[in-house]
């Protein structure tokens, strides 16, 4: 297995050869340090321009009911600032255009959908698991609109997943793994870049050890997925699936964080943390470590030309 994954990673990749082509190729240090400071400036752009808009709205008395959906729904979609900081950094700074982190034209849609479906059946997966070991029961007392009533909540939330997802993506496949690989080699880009992923989560609620094990996992799978695609579409629709699913079909805390704006069916994990997450969500439990695992195996050992859509 790991003669098979070091075949793939040291294979010339598109976007590494784009990267090698920057006008800048920070050291690894240099790179996590930048990589903060993005997600900082993004942060920090996003509050300034987004909170009055907050306020705005929170201030109506006609939306108080949708308080809580408005706050999540607005924290999701400021993440594209840090995206426009990456594309600064990218088209200004290395001088290459903002298309080489791996937003090719060729297909994109299609392989979007490709890897939406592929995040819907990983974290569906997970939740089988769980309903055949007993721990998982529907909830009675929902806090949250459910079924058809949550349908429109659904949909709109779905588009601040969709940015957040990318904006993980190209930081931190798109962007981070990708000078690694070009400024030393693909192992060190893509391990490093699954580390980072997984130190995002480190301040999350009830974040645990499983938890932090599982994300690196989970930023692993993406980064592969990237180098055996050759761009960043299917991972962004991985990345964002995975989410919507935990928090908005299922119900579930997402890296433990509840998103109680609507959800088709609500379900609560019971029974031992070890297997379910607890409050963290299926990202803390054993169950999304095998599933991950299976993932990660089924990705090293299937042909190239399946991503060839």
């Amino acid at each position: 297995m790991l003669k098979k994954l070091d075949e793939i990673v040291q294979k010339e990749n598109v976007l590494i050869v784009e990267a090698t082509n920057s006008r800048k190729l920070p050291n690894l240090l240099w790179a996590l340090i930048l990589s903060i400071i993005i997600l900082i400036s993004g942060g920090i752009i996003g509050n300034l321009l987004f909170k009055p808009v907050y306020n705005l709205l929170n201030s109506n008395q006609n939306l108080s009911a949708y308080k809580d959906f408005i706050l999540i729904f607005i924290q999701l979609i400021s993440c594209i600032f840090t995206c426009m900081v990456v594309f600064f950094r990218v088209s200004v700074i290395e001088k290459r255009k903002v298309s080489s982190i791996g937003f090719y034209k060729n297909n994109a849609l299609k392989k979007y959908i490709f890897g939406f479906f592929i995040g819907l059946l990983m974290m569906s997966s997970v939740v089988l698991i769980l309903l055949a070991l007993g721990c998982i029961e529907v909830g009675s007392n929902t806090s949250q609109p459910t079924g058809a009533s949550a349908l429109i909540s659904v949909l709109i939330i779905l588009i601040g997943w969709i940015i957040q997802g990318a904006t993980e993506e190209i930081l931190t496949r798109g962007w981070l793994m990708n000078v690694l690989s070009a400024k030393y080699n693909v192992w060190i880009g893509l391990l490093t870049s699954s580390l980072f992923f997984s130190f995002l989560h480190l301040l999350n609620p009830s974040v645990n050890y499983i938890s932090l094990i599982n994300i690196a996992l989970v930023g692993f799978f993406f980064g592969l997925y990237v180098i055996k695609s050759g761009d960043l579409w299917g991972a962004c629709a991985i990345h964002t699936a995975w989410n919507f699913a935990q928090g908005n079909i299922f119900g579930l805390q997402v890296s433990g964080i509840s998103v109680n704006v609507g959800t088709l069916v609500d379900l609560n994990l019971v029974g031992n943390e070890l297997i379910t997450g607890g409050e963290f969500g299926p990202e803390a439990g054993l169950c999304a470590t095998l599933i991950l695992i299976i993932s990660i195996l089924v990705l090293i050992y299937i042909p190239k030309n399946k991503f060839e859509l």
